[in-house]
């Protein structure tokens, strides 16, 4: 049975929660054109709330450039069946948003392994490691580095500018860079969960002076770096605005600093 015809049958339920494993057919995002493949959501949605999917595929490739990951079985019974027909590795660093109304029916359930991505999702997105400046920082690392975006990126985000959250061994690779934007902040009434950003030099960033910018914490998701960052700027977010942007991030997937 392949793919596209597997659990056809199943509803499609009025909301979906972390753990909810999909089958998106190739087109249904720009990281699978080509064939169908699996992923797991890690916030709740549905019509009310934008959904965060973290990406699986059954080969190692980014595993062996470092990329944090789970290896799960396919399981077909009980509490923890999956839906999945191979043994697939989900990458936490490889984040794709989304709306229930994109979503199909789910296959299957995380079950269990769901603490066992959370654990890695903190270790994929560095919570607790600083920037690329820091003392321990590995060279090359991008954590915390302000990023240009690429035309189709900054269109989508109506911002140019983006801050690298991927941790520091793997962001050096230039590989998936997972990102939050950075908008102008001027006059805007925000959320909780944005961080409002003020007297810092990295503000310079905008040709027009700005008197506060905006990380965008719901919007996380990850980029292609050789093809969507057009290039690395010279600034670094720094170190308080960083700790209050993983925060509202701990608190949004549910997740905490690895103690290892």
């Amino acid at each position: 049975m392949s793919p596209a015809n597997f659990h056809r049958d199943r509803r499609k339920l009025d909301g979906f929660r972390p753990g909810h494993i999909f089958m998106l057919q190739p087109g249904a995002t720009w990281l699978n054109q080509d064939k169908p493949r699996p992923y797991v959501l890690v916030t709740p949605c549905d019509l009310a709330r934008r959904g965060t999917l973290v990406y699986g595929s059954t080969r190692q490739t980014e595993r062996a450039a470092a990329a944090s990951s789970i290896e799960v079985a396919p399981r077909a019974l009980g509490v923890n069946a999956n839906g999945l027909l191979a043994r697939t590795f989900f990458y936490p660093g490889v984040l794709f948003p989304t709306r229930y109304d994109a979503l199909p029916p789910h296959i299957g359930n995380l079950g269990t392994a769901m603490e066992a991505l959370r654990h890695a999702l903190a270790y994929a997105l560095g919570i607790g490691s600083g920037t690329c400046l820091s003392p321990d920082a590995p060279a090359r690392s991008r954590r915390g580095r302000i990023v240009l975006l690429d035309p189709v990126f900054e269109s989508a985000f109506d911002t140019r500018f983006a801050v690298v959250l991927t941790q520091h061994q793997y962001s050096s690779e230039q590989r998936y860079q997972a990102i939050v934007p950075i908008l102008r902040g001027d006059g805007a009434v925000v959320a909780s969960n944005i961080v409002r950003v003020q007297r810092q030099p990295w503000l310079s960033i905008f040709p027009k002076p700005t008197a506060s910018a905006l990380l965008v914490a719901p919007v996380i998701q990850s980029v292609w770096h050789p093809e969507h960052i057009a290039a690395e700027t010279q600034f670094v977010v720094d170190e308080g605005s960083l700790h209050a942007l993983e925060e509202r991030l701990c608190a949004m997937l549910a997740i905490e600093p690895r103690s290892d």
